[in-house]
């Protein structure tokens, strides 16, 4: 999503933002509103997935928003790579409540999407059951419109019914989220509660971006069980206090059973993950870097920042209540000419107030 940061003033360009999905749109469609538009705003690049190295990156591009375990380039003498993501802004909602007994063993929070492996958590449960390891299981599952055979795993509720038998199930809770509202009928209040009773998260991917979940369950005090050849920024907080990486997939089940087994509460073990992903420090985490940004154009920040709520959804484009929104989509992305005009008019609406 085209996120603003600021408008243009008498002393000061305005900020925008673009998705890695938005900037190749842009450089084939929109050279000359880019050029511009950088005339007015300095124009960002967030990353939400795993590039790794791109060699170049396009003088175009102010700065980018990114760790180098997602995108990294040559230094171009122009671009600032500002080593933030959405997930170092997660919403208030996620915190530490002060649960010392846990109820769950286990969470997972996953669409069903193959590479994200949760039919592998089913197998390694298996395997820890059969060990009279009946770790409390909970997962998240929401059934997104486009679910399909060929990509997701439609099956997992015959597999979860198929594997475990009636009094096993009772200690493995499978929400199946409709695809009529997915996450919108589930608080993140809720999420963080649930994230609260549990001791492990548990993720499959191979790669992934910045990877919300992993971040939203350790500010509220889970460890994670990850893949140890995962590509991607989500390890970039990942050390042997807080998380245990299994080798290969079938070994998931003794990575569990080493994490539930070694997990500890105490009531400061998410406070070194509150700045660096909390939303509340926003502005503290923004302005030192816009700072520099300004300074190489021989400008002064004048420091006042617009939109810096909601920034987790905001930057990668899944908040849409905006005018450029496309009603049929499922994110904000400006990838056509009837969006950019209507992000174009809204821009000249603000400016002209």
């Amino acid at each position: 999503m085209a996120h603003i940061f600021k408008h243009p003033t008498n002393t000061n360009k305005g900020i925008i933002v673009f998705t890695h999905k938005e900037w190749p749109w842009l450089f084939q469609n929109a050279m000359e509103l880019i050029q511009n538009l950088k005339q007015h705003f300095f124009l960002g690049w967030n990353q939400g997935i795993y590039f790794g190295n791109i060699g170049q990156m396009s003088s175009l591009v102010d700065f980018t928003f990114a760790s180098p375990s997602a995108l990294d380039y040559q230094d171009n003498n122009h671009t600032l790579k500002i080593e933030l993501m959405d997930r170092n802004f997660l919403t208030d909602d996620y915190k530490d409540l002060g649960i010392e007994k846990k109820h769950y063993d286990i969470i997972c929070i996953s669409r069903v999407v193959k590479w994200k492996n949760v039919p592998s958590l089913l197998k390694a449960l298996r395997k820890l059951y059969d060990r009279n390891k009946n770790y409390k299981t909970l997962l998240i599952i929401p059934k997104p419109e486009n679910e399909t055979v060929e990509h997701f795993d439609t099956d997992i509720v015959k597999q979860y019914e198929d594997m475990f038998n009636y009094e096993e199930r009772k200690n493995i809770t499978l929400l199946r989220l409709s695809s009529e509202l997915g996450f919108l009928g589930m608080s993140p209040q809720t999420i963080n509660w649930l994230y609260n009773n549990s001791k492990v998260l548990y993720i499959g991917s191979k790669s992934e971006g910045g990877c919300r979940v992993t971040h939203e369950a350790l500010l509220c005090g889970c460890d994670i069980v990850y893949y140890k050849q995962h590509q991607g920024p989500m390890v970039d907080y990942l050390n042997d206090s807080n998380s245990i990486p299994f080798d290969d997939y079938d070994s998931i089940d003794i990575a569990l059973e080493r994490a539930v087994g070694s997990y500890y509460y105490t009531k400061d073990k998410t406070k070194k993950y509150e700045e660096l992903l909390s939303e509340r420090y926003a502005k503290e985490k923004l302005i030192p870097h816009f700072n520099k940004l300004y300074e190489r154009h021989n400008m002064k920040f004048d420091g006042q920042l617009i939109n810096c709520d909601n920034l987790s959804n905001r930057l990668p484009a899944h908040y849409l209540d905006v005018a450029w929104n496309h009603p049929t989509e499922p994110t904000a992305d400006i990838k056509s000419n009837e969006q950019l005009n209507k992000f174009i008019t809204y821009i000249n609406n603000e400016n002209n107030r």
